[in-house]
């Protein structure tokens, strides 16, 4: 029998030896310098929150209190300029000394009300602005600026309050971008509080970028501000300003957490992010401190590059790196000396072994007389040689004992296929439990995906919102003007008989009535319309009206009665049957009822307008029903409304809640109704809205709110 040898060192003692407390070292060093540096980047991160947020709000004070000094300027001037109103002249005086004086405003103005000097003159204002170093003056107001419509003074008209107006381009007047503060102005008028104008002053953006600009934030840091919506104030790159939006930023970049941050920034709130941001300026990642500025709504942020506050714990742990290479290396040649006189020995007792391997037991080891783990093991080699013998006679004793032990376990095996059968069957009931668990999972997560798309819908809301609130102003002003006008020419009737003759002047009484009661209707469904417009910005602004106890079995039925009458008002020829059951132990409910009773008026109107188009196509064969109810299920309420029109489409279910998705013709219907309810049900009550339907016959939404303690 050829001998085996076994020379390969990689299977030595001795090398493995080497490799485990080395690698044990290498380990135990490795956890060492990762515990190191985390704990330094934790302090250095603690540390930097605090300076941060010092820093945040020192800048916030520096810029509070400018805002704060700007507040009063107008403020102060206000009772000054309404003592003076017989006089030009002095007004003007009085309004150039406001700029001339303060330093921080770039302009101010003084525009009143249309006709507020003559009939004849329908603009009457001044303004006086900063050009260089000299102080300018200029009227403003004419078909090209028409400043009644500026948002600096419809707002503060409308809101009866000074406000901050949105940074904006002043192309006309001072041709810049700033953002102007409004105080609007009053006087008494038989004990009355009469609005006649307002005075303004100017803050230019480049000046605010000038004090954003003086943070410094390690070598590359900076600053930047946003206005309430999210709009870019100030900016180190000043092609942002007013070009961009956080939000903007987050989209084009895909950074939901700066979303987030945005969100909090506009709702008021302050705090630290450390979040995955490569800012505009370097593209290095980078953290963010943010905080508002109380006086108009704005908020502040500071961005602070991740490599520069954490250079000098990054060159710390460089610095140990390249000790710990170098005791290693030390550590590496003093093993590899202690392993080479320890396996000296152990090489010799090896060769040994191996010709016994081969099956010479007449091997004669060599003489060792330490008492160590090598002379023990010698000692015991020995041993292995006298017991060999017994060990063969052993072994055949245990052959004949497996023998019989490997019968048994043929008998065990077929044992366990009944086991694994049982077990199948075990496992394939839990599988339909799964299933059914995940079928849960998918409705709830198509509920998720609904709720996510109406967040989407709110800032696409809020611009359209935004953008008829002036015109839909100018609407239910000149409306409930025209009114007054109408009913100031029928009060002087008496005059139109004499002139024209009592048949004249009754046939123009008549149009002029008329004219009345279509502009009053214009003047009810212009603040109708108002209404409506406030509410879909507090949704779009993530706002909504107060919860409040409400009769929900009066709510539903009030609605009922408007929705039928609104039909009626569109086809008088429409009838329609209603059976309600209202659960007489329903309590009041703590719900916002404006907007629960969108909800009932917009689903109404669908059961009403398809039960009316089913009409028109079947005519006597058909008759229209709606079928409303309420029910107390104990910790929440439940509501049907349920007609038998033309019913959904299976096909469309899924789809009604998606906002602008419509199956009404053109011109008919923008497709919000159901998503602005789905909105108000899910969102702000927390409930949830179900669609039961077959196609032609029915259609019936059944809506359920947790009841919230009132």
């Amino acid at each position: 029998m050829t001998q085996k040898k076994f020379k390969n060192p990689m299977r030595g003692i001795a090398f493995k030896m080497i490799l485990y407390i080395f690698l044990s070292l290498v380990l135990i060093l490795g956890i060492i310098f990762v515990y190191n540096y985390n704990v330094t980047k934790s302090i250095v991160v603690k540390n930097l929150k605090i300076n941060a947020t010092e820093l945040t709000g020192m800048t916030i004070l520096k810029i509070e209190r400018v805002f704060s000094n700007i507040q009063s300027i107008p403020r102060n001037y206000a009772p000054l300029i309404l003592s003076e109103l017989g006089s030009e002249d002095k007004m003007k005086y009085l309004l150039k000394q406001m700029v001339e004086s303060n330093p921080d405003i770039y302009g101010a103005a003084l525009a009143f009300e249309p006709g507020y000097k003559s009939s004849q003159q329908k603009y009457y204002s001044f303004y006086f602005y900063r050009d260089k170093q000299k102080v300018m003056f200029m009227t403003l107001g004419n078909e090209a600026y028409n400043y009644y419509t500026m948002d600096w003074y419809q707002i503060p008209r409308e809101l009866g309050k000074a406000r901050w107006s949105e940074p904006y381009y002043d192309e006309g007047g001072g041709n810049i971008i700033m953002s102007t503060y409004t105080v609007p102005l009053y006087v008494d008028q038989e004990g009355k509080k009469k609005f006649i104008g307002v005075l303004t002053v100017d803050v230019s953006l480049y000046y605010l970028q000038e004090i954003v600009s003086a943070i410094k934030v390690y070598e590359t840091g900076y600053g930047f501000m946003i206005s309430h919506i999210g709009t870019i104030v100030t900016h180190k790159r000043t092609q942002e300003i007013m070009n961009e939006s956080i939000f903007s930023i987050a989209d084009n970049k895909h950074l939901i957490d700066l979303r987030e941050i945005g969100k909090k920034m506009i709702k008021g709130e302050s705090g630290f992010a450390e979040i995955p941001y490569k800012n505009l300026v370097t593209g290095k990642e980078s953290w963010i401190s943010y905080a508002p500025v109380p006086s108009n709504g704005w908020s502040l942020a500071i961005v602070f590059p991740v490599d520069e506050f954490m250079a000098d714990a990054n060159k710390l742990y460089r610095n140990l790196v390249e000790i710990a290479f170098g005791g290693l290396l030390v550590i590496f040649l003093v093993i590899l000396f202690i392993s080479r006189s320890i396996t000296g020995s152990l090489r010799k007792f090896t060769q040994a072994a191996e010709k016994f391997a081969t099956g010479d037991f007449n091997v004669t080891l060599p003489p060792n007389r330490s008492r160590d783990e090598i002379g023990r093991l010698n000692n015991s080699f020995i041993y292995m040689q006298e017991t060999l013998a017994k060990t063969i006679h052993d072994l055949q004793s245990t052959s004949c004992e497996l023998k019989l032990s490997h019968e048994k376990l043929e008998e065990y095996n077929r044992t366990l296929e009944h086991k694994v059968d049982e077990r199948t069957f075990e496992l394939k009931a839990k599988n339909g439990e799964l299933d059914a668990a995940f079928n849960g999972l998918k409705a709830a997560q198509a509920q998720l995906v609904q709720s996510e798309k109406m967040a989407s819908l709110g800032a696409l809301t809020a611009g359209i919102a935004h953008e008829i609130k002036n015109p839909l102003n100018f609407i239910n002003n000149f409306s409930e003007l025209s009114v007054e006008l109408v009913q100031e020419i029928l009060a002087e009737s008496g005059k139109l008989t004499s002139a024209l003759g009592e048949k004249d002047a009754d046939y123009i009484k008549g149009i002029l009535q008329d004219i009345e009661g279509n502009v009053q209707k214009i003047h009810d469904h212009g603040k109708r319309a108002d209404s409506i417009i406030r509410g879909m910005l507090l949704h779009s602004r993530g706002k909504s009206g107060e919860r409040m106890p409400t009769d929900v079995n009066a709510l539903l039925a009030e609605y009922v009665n408007l929705g039928y009458h609104g039909m009626r008002a569109t086809d008088s020829s429409f009838n329609i049957k209603i059976e309600s059951g209202y659960d007489q132990n329903m309590p009041q409910l703590n719900v916002i009822p404006q907007d629960l009773s969108r909800v009932f008026l917009n689903m109404i109107n669908n059961a009403c307008y398809s039960t009316h188009q089913k009409k028109q196509e079947f005519k006597e064969g058909y008759f229209p029903i709606l079928k409303v109810s309420t029910k107390d299920l104990g910790d929440k309420a439940e509501f049907r409304i349920w007609d038998n029109g033309k019913g959904i489409p299976k096909a469309v279910i899924e789809k009604v809640f998606n906002p602008f998705y419509t199956t009404k013709p053109a011109g008919q219907g923008t497709g919000l109704g159901l998503s602005i309810s789905f909105d108000i049900i899910v969102q702000e009550h927390q409930g949830k809205i179900e669609v039961n339907s077959k196609e032609g016959e029915y259609a019936e939404f059944v809506i359920t709110i947790p009841k919230v303690k009132i």
